[in-house]
C-alpha cells in the first residue's frame, strides 16, 4: 500500500511535462536514482532524495508507464489491417516484454500484443504465399500459351515438316 505523498513534495510540485520527463528517465531510460537526482537538480533546479524518487516512481512513473504501454497497445490494435512495419513490430515486442516483466504484470496487454505480433507474421507469410501463387499462375499461363501455339503449328498441315520444325525452334527459342 502506497503512503500518501507529503504535502510539500518537491516532485509533486513539478509541472506535468517535467513529471513525464522524470517518469521517462526512470522507466524508459532506466536511469538510477542517483542519476535521476542529478538530472532533476540540473534540469529542474530541484533538490530531491532517492526515497522521494522511489515514492514518485511507485505513485506516478510506474502507472504512467503502464498507461502509456496500454495506449500504445490500443494504437497497435487499430492497425490490425496488416500494415505493420518492422519498427512497429519491434515496439510491440518491447511493450509485451515490459508488460510481463513489470512489478505488476499486465497479462491482458501482453496477450494482445503477442496476438498482434503473431497476426502480423501470419499476414506477412500469407502475402508472400499469394505473391508466389500469382507467379505460378503467370508461368502456367505462359506455358499453356506456348503449348497452344505448338499444337497449332503441329496441326497446320498446309506447311511442310521443315517449316513446322523451324517455327517450333523459333517458338521455343524465346
Amino acid at each position: 500500500m502506497n503512503k500518501k505523498p507529503r504535502g510539500d513534495s518537491k516532485l509533486d510540485a513539478l509541472t506535468p511535462e517535467q513529471q513525464e520527463l522524470l517518469a521517462e528517465w526512470l522507466t524508459i531510460e532506466n536511469v538510477t536514482y542517483a542519476e535521476a537526482r542529478t538530472r532533476v537538480q540540473d534540469q529542474f533546479g530541484v533538490s530531491t532524495t532517492a526515497s522521494a524518487l522511489q515514492s514518485f516512481y511507485s505513485r506516478f512513473a510506474a502507472p504512467w508507464k503502464y498507461a502509456r504501454a496500454h495506449g500504445e497497445a490500443e494504437n497497435f490494435a487499430s492497425l490490425m489491417e496488416g500494415k505493420f512495419d518492422a519498427a512497429s513490430i519491434k515496439r510491440a515486442k518491447q511493450l509485451a516484454f515490459e508488460a510481463l516483466t513489470s512489478p505488476q504484470p499486465d497479462l491482458k496487454t501482453a496477450r494482445a500484443l503477442f496476438k498482434l505480433i503473431g497476426d502480423s507474421a501470419k499476414t506477412t507469410i500469407a502475402k508472400e504465399r499469394l505473391a508466389l501463387d500469382d507467379r505460378k499462375v503467370k508461368l502456367l499461363e505462359a506455358k499453356a500459351a506456348l503449348a497452344d501455339k505448338a499444337t497449332a503449328i503441329v496441326n497446320n498441315h498446309e506447311i511442310s515438316e521443315e517449316e513446322q520444325a523451324a517455327q517450333m525452334r523459333a517458338l521455343f527459342r524465346m
